[in-house]
Parts: C-alpha cells; structure tokens; sequence
C-alpha cells in the first residue's frame, strides 16, 4: 500500500465514523455532507434504484422519523480498499432501534458505498444496502447474524 493510500484510508474511516455518529443522532446535516451530488443508491427499501443525494437524504429523513433516537447502530468487519481517487468500502450492519409508533427492529445489513475523491473530499458515488434472501420462500432473510 502506498503511503497516500493510507492516507486515504485513514480519511475514509474518519469519514465513515462521520456517517455512523450522524445515523446514530439522527444528524441531518452531517447525513449531507457524506454523498456525491450525483449518488446512485441501492438502497433497502424500494424502488430498485435512488437516483441523487437529495433522494438519499430524504430516504435518511424516513429513517429518523420512523425511529427513536438515539439508534443502536453498529458496524463489524469495516473493510476500505483504496486506489487513488477510489475506494471501496463493505460491512456487516447491525440496526437494533424502538420505532416511533411501536415495535422494535433487529436485523444485520450488508453495506457496500463506493467512494470517489471530489474536490479533496471522500464522497460516496454509489451506496448498497442489501439482506440475503430465502429463495424457497421468497422472503427476505432478517434473522442472520455474523
């Protein structure tokens, strides 16, 4: 690894700890400063695809005003694979939170955000967010653990 790529390595993990204190605190603003305008997202809930950070942002919005705060939220196995301008970045999620109208949600979450280096700052260009799925039964696997 070069001494510039760990570097960046280092910045992508300060601006991934950035992200998890923001989804923890359901802060808005530092949710912003995280994506690319252009950000293509495959997020968790539908459609397939989210087309640009204002519809990353709102998705946010959903979760903070679905959920109590602040969110029990943890992230295991971070692994950020850099070169250059570009980096990768994928985990195992864990979301543990009390919903705002009742009931509580225990799940783990795949995370996978691509990372590109805009005007010197990490930005996420493409974000997925995935659980496996039971075939047979057509469901969604949320049971898993690591």
């Amino acid at each position: 690894m070069t001494t510039q790529n760990a570097v960046s390595e280092a910045d992508l993990r300060e601006r991934v700890d950035t992200l998890l204190d923001a989804i923890r605190t359901g802060d808005r603003d530092a949710v912003r400063t995280i994506f690319a305008p252009n950000v293509v997202s495959f997020d968790i809930q539908p459609p397939l695809r989210h087309l640009g950070a204002e519809t990353k942002w709102k998705n946010w919005d959903l979760v903070f005003d679905a959920f109590e705060l602040p969110l029990e939220y943890e992230v295991q196995d971070l692994t950020v694979v850099v070169d250059g301008d570009l980096a990768v970045v994928y985990s195992l999620n864990h979301m543990n939170a009390a919903m705002k109208l009742g009931g509580k949600i225990d799940y783990w979450l795949r995370w996978t955000a691509a990372w590109q280096k805009i005007d010197g700052q990490w930005l996420i260009v493409h974000d997925q967010v995935s659980v496996p799925t039971n075939f047979q039964e057509g469901t969604a696997a949320m049971d898993l653990t690591p």
